[in-house]
């Protein structure tokens, strides 16, 4: 097998316009060998070929020798040489000069048309790659501005989980000096006892008061514990399980609405005031599609404080029904459910 014989002048021609070596002589002998046109051509119709880069292999050609001597075949060409050398050359005529010069401007004008040719394949060939260029440009930026979003949501939700636990923390640390207080007072009310038996038995005994004010129960204010929610954390979680459960053939389904309630229940505790995060059209495509079309989605928000105007096709959370204490449980139970692949797999 050897490489294939090309024109050197056309495969030099390829090589200034840009097109790789190997390519050029691949295209050459696939179209011919005929023109510039029909490689360009080719390469155009073949640039995405598995074996674009690898040189062409042909037979290597077996030369068969003929009948004739070498003696006799030498002798031939002496004998045309010889009458080659008695044949008188013709001078140029007129005509003849005119028909040398009806060639050179044949070729002149071939030679034209085939560099306007040139020139129009390099152009084409040149808005072909700007269009690609283009186009892989226009891929970049979508895909960058999908990075973004993801980071955006992502943040989104670190910023809601955070706000979550930190609320958390503060209803554990209230909890806890509800606790010390509650403590406090429970000690100084058997302190309290105590000084009122002792006073009690000088009086029987008849013995004067040691201290007459301590006799005097002192009253201290107490701190009022919030009315514990009617709705039990228990109750968030079946109906977050019963949701997991209906669509589980659908995870993406289930993560998207499950982010949905977290940020509906983080943007009510972090703005409580704000009526716009608690009043939800029913209407409204992205949450009927996230939230509103699934099955124990409007009852989760309903269990959180949400009341259902029927009428008016709103979700609306009243200022004086929110329950802080509710929807910091809530929040958590749904964080765990994103977190927690097994949520409500393993229970019931």
């Amino acid at each position: 097998m050897s490489i294939p014989q090309v024109d050197n002048r056309m495969l030099g021609e390829l090589e200034v316009m840009g097109f790789p070596a190997v390519r050029s002589i691949r295209a050459l002998h696939f179209s011919g060998n005929s023109n510039i046109e029909s490689a360009i051509n080719w390469l155009l119709e073949h640039e995405n070929d598995p074996d674009i880069d690898q040189l062409p292999l042909i037979p290597r050609e077996i030369n068969i020798e003929c009948g004739d001597t070498p003696n006799e075949a030498r002798n031939d060409i002496q004998g045309m040489r010889a009458n080659a050398q008695e044949r008188k050359p013709e001078e140029s005529t007129a005509a003849g000069r005119q028909k040398e010069t009806s060639q050179v401007e044949r070729e002149h004008d071939v030679d034209q048309n085939e560099d306007e040719v040139r020139r129009r394949i390099i152009e084409l060939y040149k808005s072909k790659q700007d269009g690609q260029e283009r186009e892989r440009g226009r891929i970049r930026n979508q895909l960058e501005e999908d990075k973004r979003e993801r980071i955006r949501t992502a943040k989104e939700l670190m910023e809601a989980k955070r706000t979550l636990e930190e609320n958390q923390r503060k209803r554990l640390m209230e909890s806890r000096k509800g606790d010390q207080e509650e403590e406090k007072r429970a000690r100084e009310r058997i302190r309290q006892r105590i000084e009122d038996d002792k006073a009690e038995r000088r009086r029987r005994l008849g013995l004067p008061l040691e201290n007459p004010a301590a006799s005097v129960p002192t009253i201290t204010p107490t701190k009022m514990k919030p009315v514990e929610p009617g709705v039990s954390s228990e109750q968030l979680r079946d109906c977050l399980r019963n949701l997991k459960k209906n669509y589980k053939d659908d995870t993406a389904k289930v993560t998207r609405a499950f982010q949905i309630l977290l940020k509906i229940i983080a943007n009510i505790m972090k703005n409580p005031e704000e009526e716009k995060f608690r009043r939800i059209r029913l209407n409204n495509p992205v949450f009927k599609e996230r939230v509103g079309s699934l099955q124990g989605g409007v009852e989760f928000l309903e269990l959180c404080g949400f009341m259902k105007l029927t009428i008016s096709g709103y979700l609306v959370m009243p200022r004086d029904k929110i329950n802080m204490a509710l929807l910091n449980a809530a929040g958590v139970d749904v964080a765990s459910a994103i977190e927690n692949p097994y949520f409500g797999l393993l229970s019931k």
